[in-house]
């Protein structure tokens, strides 16, 4: 089976608008955006009166994002949102699912994003699924948007220097050898990635704690360097685990998106 991420969404309360926030981290290798309603408030004679800039900060380590968008390609590709494959939506995308009372789709191209809610206003269980609703409708959608110039250079998604390919075994998630044909490709943080081959006896740490780069630090392998650009230095002392970071991307930020007046002449 492919790995699909486990990333929360509609198990809380949470609007479109802060769950495409929280998206942007993933779709701007690490950096988090605020969206904003209103770009800039202008007179009748076109000066702009109030202007809104958005809020970009780098909140999370590029490579951590890769990680988890090449997981994301995994669930359209592969997972609980091939729907969008079978609705004629080709173009390299990762996104995710979620169901509860209601269905969400999250989902992003490299130049664009898109948060679909399907559900009842007064909270009534819909009884179906994201795959059901909502990504059929981020796809139809997506299909047109594409279209439009600004969005139709759809490319694969860059790889930060950091992050390095491997071929995994689907029965023991090791390192594909001969004797274990019926392998994937999955993207680790360099220093992460199994050392221990599919055929070995068993005894490794847990997958996704390699995946997700936790557990004890290893020293980086020879011939490898940490990224010069894109990945932060961290404190040891201070350093939070990549679920605590995903967490503080989902909390609202009442900062930002405050109005500047334009500079006066």
């Amino acid at each position: 089976m492919k790995p699909t991420p486990a990333m929360a969404l509609g198990s809380y309360d949470a609007s479109p608008l802060e769950m495409a926030a929280a998206y942007t981290v993933f779709a701007n290798g690490g950096v988090r955006i605020s969206p904003t309603m209103v770009s800039s408030v202008r007179a009748p004679n076109g000066d702009v009166v109030l202007d809104f800039q958005s809020d970009k900060r780098p909140v999370l380590d590029p490579r951590a994002a890769y990680v988890m968008t090449t997981m994301m390609e995994g669930v359209i590709n592969y997972g609980t949102a091939y729907t969008v494959r079978a609705r004629g939506f080709d173009a390299p995308a990762a996104g995710k699912t979620g169901s509860s009372h209601d269905g969400w789709f999250a989902g992003y191209t490299n130049n664009l994003l898109c948060i679909v809610w399907v559900g009842f206003d007064d909270y009534s269980d819909l009884h179906l699924t994201g795959s059901q609703t909502a990504a059929p409708i981020w796809a139809d959608f997506m299909k047109q948007a594409i279209k439009i110039p600004e969005f139709s250079d759809v490319k694969p998604f860059a790889q930060p220097a950091g992050v390095v390919d491997v071929q995994l075994d689907k029965n023991t998630n090791l390192l594909a050898t001969p004797a274990c044909p019926d392998d994937y490709t999955v993207a680790f943080i360099v220093g992460t990635e199994p050392t221990r081959a599919c055929d070995q006896p068993a005894g490794v740490r847990g997958f996704f704690s390699r995946v997700l780069g936790l557990g004890p630090q290893k020293p980086l392998p020879p011939g490898h360097q940490a990224p010069a650009n894109g990945a932060p230095a961290q404190d040891s002392s201070k350093k939070k685990g990549f679920l605590g970071k995903i967490a503080d991307i989902f909390k609202d930020d009442k900062t930002s998106n405050s109005p500047q007046k334009p500079p006066t002449n």
